[in-house]
């Protein structure tokens, strides 16, 4: 016994304590990482802060060092006694664990398409709307801005559209909580976002998921001590990328000297004020009088951590963006909690719960249009004015109304964007959240009930004051208020049963859904208020308007799926769901959509694995429907709307059918194949996927167009088919992986070919809605655009009732007339809003404690009808209001590009389409972090810093507003580049 103990001391004594850090690129701490003397089952793992201790037997012991997601290390104990690693990131093993809906896979046993995002490429980009952080990061997702306005949202599109008249957004499931708001949500609280593409994918989620489904997952608590972390930044935003407008000279040259020119006198008159400014060589920049740079500040605070049966995570969040245009400005506080507690062996609860208020004010809607409609031969104030009499104006606060412009259409900008005239506001209050019970009585099986709810209340208030373009600066104010009480629940019953027998693992999962929603608007309209109560004190004035509406609307669904694997190579997934929604007709209610998915793992076979360049790859297919019932509630029943009549001489109110009802309203049902192949090489340097699919969307809900004779004009019913086929592309590469220097880039890229194959009836057009067989939705059907007529085509011209300096069209049939009548149609297609591809390239670049990435995204091919172009600001040489600075014919310059001043135009509309694709580079960041010796001598587990521009650079070839979207300037805000500074720090 002595010498057993002696031995042991011996033993013992001899063991070295090795301490140390584990951290990634960035030099942020990695909890949970194993480290592992090779050979042995002895180990340990880092705790919250990335730090480890063991002992080891010798100087020759060997360490791996492991972590989900990382390059696995093997380092050699050597002399050291402290071993401080830095981990890169394995691109291919990254989302190792993906959500694809009721349950959870490793990514090598994935059979659909699936794509994810991550926290740090979602923090990354700094957006003020989580959606904005998808843009140019997966394939076949197509992300577009709605506006400019501050706290404007984004339309999602993922592979292309399908329905005609009703939404393609796809399907937000948060936490579990189907429908959630995406905007609502603080993007730091969210720890990844998967998006499904296939209808493999989405099947489980039946008619909910048949536009795809993005599955957001939010940050949790781990165990281990309580980490408190805080994001925020600070930063400006200022107007960028405006379109040139006209000048004082120039607009006095396009409206007069050029158009006299062109053999046209000038129609409006000019006063002495005016003829001042452009004979003096100043000019009035209208767009620059009401926009300038606004503060854009973000702070976020969480908290989370756990004991071995209750991890918890809480977070608070502000965000204050202000707009560029005065009185703008979008604010939004978010708080959120979670929860997870094993109370025993069998038995788990846990809650989510996010609230979030948001308040968000865009001004006048007329005061931008009017800034770009001013002459810029006008003055701000009335004191400016030469003479007052000449265009009977007058002082409001010292600006002068009319600008001293001979002209009663525009009002002075600047004071219908005074708070004290016109005010826009809308209240947000958000809550969503769920609670769940999962039990678990034998090993493998899983039973889970959970319920969500989601509450949200909305007040848009509208407020027009007398000195308003509305008003005509006479009348009394008016003011319009809308609420809107939207309550939904979901119960959703998940069973899941998970087994490894050898070489065969089964998952079964089943599902029983009940979906309730109900929502209430009222909308209340008064004027003549007699002084400026914004929507308040409405028993003031005058109503005009009271409308109320109740919308209620349920689904019940059964789901099941199977997940089969069999020695790790073949996977099998089959998928069904029985969908009943209540809006659509008695026996049409219920559908049954069904899919399958198959995968091979090639990279296990022989004659793969042993290629020394290939390191991993996949082989996947699968097909499947889903349904589409969003058409809106009761839209199957006749209804009713007031209507006046003479009653005797007396007028007097009844009813009258309000619209016709289709009686067998049906699903509208998308069929789908998806082929991939995923591929590593390079020992995973290299990894990709490609994918293939085809997707048919049948039975279209769709408002079809009817005689009026019929005393209707449009029916909601089933008709025709709309196809999408397409190929993506997902490709990342590690290009540089040194110890102190690193280089990766994430490239995707999407072509999506869009067609409408009928539309019911052997009809192969119906120009009035825009459809059009054999050509995708959203085509424009115009006239040709070919040049502009010059001198030499003088006597050609003539032949079509024009002359040089109009815009000529192609006379497509060539019968010497330009035409739109039936069988002598001269419009053809020219183009669809939807674009030809569309390619996003993240680079990420580290350097010692410094780390550089930034985005670059382009959509190729997407027509529009230019909003500027066909308003007021494409009227060259009219004289009344100011246009886009354009190379514009006359005599004396005989371009091809745009009308001469002063022509007649009959056919100016072909001019209009302008291809809208643009290259844009963004979300530029360079960061720094703080190296361990000086975190550690201060308490911090992490402390970066780092500068961001957003949206620096666009480069594209439209005239006018930004291409990305087509808002008018009625509706719209002025284009940005926002540049910040922040700090992510945690401890």
């Amino acid at each position: 016994m002595l010498t057993l103990l002696l031995g042991y001391a011996s033993t013992s004594w001899s063991q070295t304590r090795v301490t140390g850090v584990i951290t990634d690129e960035a030099k942020a701490p990695i909890p949970g990482v194993s480290i592992l003397i090779q050979g042995t089952s002895n180990g340990t793992v880092t705790d919250i802060d990335g730090n480890f201790a063991l002992n080891v037997p010798n100087q020759n012991a060997v360490l791996v060092v492991s972590a989900i997601g990382y390059h696995t290390q093997e380092i050699t104990v050597g002399n050291n006694s402290v071993i401080n690693v830095s981990m890169s990131e394995d691109v291919t093993s990254l989302d190792e664990v993906v959500v694809i809906g009721y349950g959870e896979v490793e990514k090598e046993d994935v059979t659909g398409a699936i794509a994810s995002v991550e926290s740090k490429d979602i923090v990354r980009a700094n957006p003020v709307q989580a959606a904005k952080a998808i843009q140019g990061q997966a394939a076949g997702v197509i992300v577009t801005k709605q506006n400019s306005r501050p706290g404007a949202g984004y339309n999602i599109n993922i592979r292309g559209l399908s329905s005609i008249n009703y939404s393609n957004e796809p399907l937000v499931v948060i936490d579990g909580i189907m429908g959630g708001d995406i905007n609502a949500l603080n993007p730091a609280d969210i720890e990844s976002m998967d998006i499904l593409k296939d209808a493999s994918s989405t099947a489980i989620y039946g008619s909910r998921g048949a536009n795809g489904v993005i599955i957001i997952t939010t940050k949790r608590g781990a165990t281990g001590k309580p980490v408190v972390s805080y994001d925020g930044y600070v930063g400006v935003k200022t107007p960028a990328h405006l379109p040139d407008m006209m000048n004082a000279q120039q607009f006095y040259k396009a409206s007069v000297t050029d158009r006299e020119l062109n053999g046209y006198p000038q129609t409006r008159s000019f006063t002495t004020t005016e003829l001042d400014l452009v004979e003096s060589g100043k000019s009035t920049d209208w767009l620059g009088e009401i926009s300038g740079p606004a503060l854009q500040t973000n702070h976020s605070v969480s908290v989370g951590g756990g004991s071995g049966s209750t991890n918890y995570h809480f977070s608070a969040g502000y965000l204050n963006e202000g707009g560029s245009l005065e009185n703008t400005k979008f604010q939004r506080y978010n708080i959120k909690g979670s929860m997870d507690s094993k109370v025993n062996d069998f038995l788990k609860v846990g809650f989510t719960a996010n609230y979030s208020y948001a308040k968000r004010e865009v001004g006048s809607n007329e005061a931008l249009r009017s800034a770009y409609r001013a002459r810029p031969t006008g003055v701000v104030h009335y004191d400016d004015i030469l003479n007052p009499d000449e265009n009977q104006d007058f002082e409001w606060r010292g600006y002068a109304a009319w600008m001293g412009i001979n002209d009663k259409q525009v009002l002075n900008p600047l004071i219908e964007i005074n708070p004290h005239n016109f005010q826009d506001e809308t209240r947000y209050n958000t809550f969503f959240g769920n609670a769940y019970l999962e039990l678990t009585p034998v090993d493998g099986l899983s039973i889970r009930s959970t319920l969500s709810a989601t509450v949200d209340n909305s007040r848009f208030g509208q407020f027009r004051g007398t000195m308003t373009k509305d008003r005509k600066t006479t009348r009394l104010p008016r003011s319009f208020r809308q609420t809107d009480d939207l309550a939904n629940y979901t119960w959703d019953n998940i069973i899941t049963y998970k087994k490894n027998l050898g070489d065969h693992d089964i998952t079964i999962t089943g599902v029983q859904s009940t979906f309730m929603q109900r929502n209430e608007e009222m909308d209340s309209y008064v004027d003549e208020i007699p002084y400026n109560s914004l929507w308040y004190a409405y028993g003031t004035g005058r109503p005009v308007e009271l409308a109320t509406q109740l919308t209620e609307r349920s689904l019940l669904s059964y789901m099941g799926r199977l997940i089969y694997g069999f020695q790790d190579k073949y996977i099998l997934t089959l998928t069904s769901r029985w969908d009943g929604a209540s809006q659509l007709s008695e026996g049409n209610k219920w559908d049954f959509f069904p899919s399958a998915a198959v995968a091979w793992r090639l990279g296990e076979e022989d004659f793969i694995s042993d290629i020394e360049a290939i390191s991993d790859m996949k082989f996947r297919v699968s097909y499947g429907f889903v349904g589409n019932s969003s058409v809106a509630p009761y839209s199957t029943q006749a209804r009713l709307s007031r209507t006046q009549y003479d009653f005797g001489g007396s007028p007097a109110f009844g009813f009258a059918p309000a619209n016709l009802a289709d009686k067998n309203l049906k699903w509208e049902k998308s069929k789908e194949l998806n082929i991939g192949l995923d591929m590593g090489f390079i020992k995973n340097r290299i990894s990709a996927s490609l994918e293939l699919y085809n997707r048919n969307t049948v039975d279209l809900i769709y408002n079809v167009q009817i005689p009026t004779s019929s005393g209707f004009s449009s029916v909601t019913t089933n008709v025709g088919e709309v196809a999408n086929r397409g190929i993506e592309l997902s490709l990342n590469t590690v290009n540089i992986a040194k110890s102190n220097f690193t280089w990766s880039t994430n490239i995707n890229f999407a072509k999506n070919v869009n067609e409408v194959i009928s539309i019911g009836d052997g009809i192969d057009r119906d120009i009035a809605t825009g459809l059009f067989v054999g050509h995708p939705l959203k085509a424009h059907y115009s006239y040709e655009f070919d040049g502009i007529w010059q001198l030499d085509e003088e006597a050609e011209a003539a032949k079509y009732d024009q002359v040089p300096g109009s815009v000529k069209v192609v006379d497509q049939n060539n019968d010497g007339m330009i035409s739109s009548n039936e069988g002598i149609d001269d419009r053809t297609i020219i183009g669809s809003q939807q674009p030809d591809w569309t390619m996003g390239m993240t680079n990420k670049v580290t350097y010692g404690n410094f780390d550089l990435s930034f985005l670059i995204y382009t959509s190729q091919g997407a027509i529009y009808r230019n909003s500027m172009l066909s308003g007021t600001m494409g009227q060259i040489g009219a004289g009344r209001y100011n246009t886009l600075n354009l190379n514009y014919w006359t005599v004396n310059n005989p371009t091809n590009d745009y009308y001469g001043p002063g022509v007649p135009n009959p056919h100016r509309g072909a001019i209009f389409y302008q291809d809208a694709s643009f290259v844009r580079i963004s979300d530029i960041t360079l960061g720094y972090t703080l190296p361990r010796s000086v975190l550690d001598n201060f308490g911090f587990s992490n402390f970066r810093m780092y500068a961001q521009v957003s949206n620096p650079f666009v480069f594209h070839d439209f005239d006018g507003m930004d291409p990305e979207f087509n808002s008018s300037t009625y509706n719209d805000g002025i284009p940005t580049a926002t540049y910040l500074f922040g700090l992510n720090v945690s401890f």
